[in-house]
């Protein structure tokens, strides 16, 4: 692939820098295969896909991204359910359900009528001021060669388009079910620091091995698909990591957003759609817009 694509931050300019984009060495773009979206999408079907939020590496914000863009489908009246699709369950309804925690986990819902039927999930579901409904995990298995797919459909056959906290590391084993679904759209997240974008080379390389198809051509595929959120979680607003990845992936990925940093966010507490910062809620509102059609 000729230069090190990894190392393309260091010549980074100092912070406040006029020239940051051209002052950095323009590095190699990801050799990607790409396939063919929007063929017919008009007549798909529903134009509300389900969200699958994916870290790229740890520490990466799905939780906060993953109830971001939830929490702006609720509030617009979409019926919406945030579900906790990491591999032993993670924190999405503690941090989520401002308005009730139910005690029912994904799993308990998933076989509460027993014979591998689900209760009624609006019966089962935390729920937040925004208007959304949570789904928990245990760190239990499935039961009887269940995956995420049977969550998925259950969660359709209620109603709900599901936004999905994957967490991190994209590999898991339960996220590809997910991943092999063409309905569900991507979105990989990142910290806004260069080790972060670095490592993002890594996610999107595996995604094309394993999901890609040869014979789609340059076009789209998995990783055309996907949109790449950068989240601020330090004050300061430095976007040279979002340059950077627009200048060397536009045409490769579906789209690029950042996600400013918020005071409400840092606190790692409950989150509160209705206390996020207005520039934050339309940065949530920005980004639905263009994973969701």
């Amino acid at each position: 692939m000729g230069e090190d694509w990894s190392r393309w931050l260091d010549e980074a300019p100092e912070e406040g820098a006029t020239q940051g984009r051209q002052a950095l060495k323009k590095a190699p773009v990801v050799r990607l295969r790409r396939g063919k979206r929007g063929d017919g999408d008009e007549d798909a079907g529903p134009t509300q896909r389900p969200i699958l939020v994916v870290g790229g590496c740890g520490g990466a914000g799905t939780t906060t991204t993953a109830l971001g863009i939830a929490g702006e489908l609720g509030s617009g009246g979409t019926p919406t359910v945030a579900v906790d699709a990491t591999a032993a369950g993670s924190d999405l309804a503690l941090r989520g359900a401002d308005e009730h925690l139910h005690p029912i986990s994904l799993q308990s819902w998933l076989y509460g009528r027993g014979d591998d039927e689900p209760a009624p999930l609006k019966e089962c579901l935390s729920r937040a001021t925004s208007g959304i409904g949570l789904l928990w995990r245990d760190a239990a298995p499935l039961r009887r060669r269940a995956t995420y797919l049977t969550v998925a459909r259950a969660v359709e056959d209620a109603g709900f388009t599901a936004v999905y906290d994957g967490g991190n590391p994209i590999a898991g084993r339960q996220l590809r079910p997910l991943l092999d679904d063409a309905d569900v759209a991507l979105v990989l997240a990142i910290p806004a620091r260069p080790d972060a974008a670095n490592r993002l080379r890594v996610a999107l390389e595996w995604l094309d091995d394993e999901f890609g198809d040869s014979a789609e051509g340059q076009g789209t595929g998995i990783v055309g698909d996907a949109t790449i959120v950068i989240s601020h979680q330090q004050p300061g607003g430095d976007s040279r990591v979002a340059d950077h990845l627009r200048e060397n992936l536009s045409g490769w990925v579906r789209d690029i957003r950042e996600i400013p940093y918020d005071p409400h966010l840092a606190r790692g507490e409950l989150v509160r759609h209705s206390a996020l910062a207005a520039e934050t809620r339309r940065a949530y509102e920005r980004l639905l817009s263009g994973v969701a059609s």
